[in-house]
């Protein structure tokens, strides 16, 4: 193992005690060097899969890049690790413009091919603003919206998911602003379920106290080639 890494808070025998091990994968470079440590650490591929939220919904590219659904697909492809799209229905333009209309739901992919849309419904409400650089979710509201319901709605509706020990992985790292310098490296995760037995679910941020540097060392010892917009300077 690298010595220039951080020892995480669950070593090889507490990640494959779980029976799936979803990493929420945007594409960027510290979920992908999430990925690249559990490889590094030999958990077995077959308990790893990707969960990938298409911010723009299932037919437009307004918010994201228009490649990033592809590249994703792609390195799930060359990796041989599961891959599953959700997103909210209606997407990033569809909450924007929200103007009196109730919370759209969430369409999941699950095994199979299949797909499950759920929730949505509920009181009339308007949005019409866009989502700000703020801690706060309630004016961020593109990454509670967009991604973290999505993700929880996912965990609690997915029928193969139920019963199940699962681990989430995120690429929150403490370098990237204040309050995620705050965040965990492992916790009970929101959609837990363990005390009624339906499902139990904890989340853990293994790449949290890394820095950019280590995160690109990975990178470039697995020989990924990173995102486009990262050859493009952003």
């Amino acid at each position: 193992m690298n010595p220039k890494l951080q020892e995480p808070t669950l070593n090889r025998d507490g990640l494959i005690a779980y029976d799936k091990i979803i990493v929420c994968f945007s594409g960027g470079k510290d979920c992908l060097a999430a990925l690249l440590y559990l490889l590094e650490l030999d958990v077995p591929r077959e308990k790893i899969e990707l969960a990938h939220h298409l911010v723009d919904g299932e037919d437009a590219n307004v918010f994201d890049w228009p490649v990033t659904e592809n590249y994703v697909r792609a390195l799930a492809t060359s990796f041989q690790i599961p891959l599953f799209m959700s997103w909210r229905v209606g997407g990033f333009t569809g909450e924007l413009w929200k103007t009196d209309a109730p919370t759209a739901g969430v369409t999941f992919e699950t095994t199979g091919g299949e797909r499950i849309t759920v929730g949505g419904g509920g009181k009339p409400n308007t949005r019409r603003r866009f989502p700000q650089q703020a801690a706060s979710l309630r004016v961020r509201w593109c990454s509670s919206v967009l991604k973290i319901d999505v993700m929880d709605t996912v965990l609690r509706n997915d029928p193969r998911l139920q019963g199940k020990r699962i681990l989430v992985i995120d690429g929150c790292r403490a370098e990237e602003s204040p309050a995620r310098a705050k965040y965990k490296a492992f916790e009970i995760h929101r959609a837990d379920a363990r005390r009624s037995g339906r499902r139990h679910v904890d989340a853990y941020r293994p790449v949290l106290k890394w820095s950019e540097a280590a995160v690109w060392d990975i990178i470039r010892r697995y020989g990924v080639v990173p995102h486009p917009a990262y050859q493009l300077s952003w």
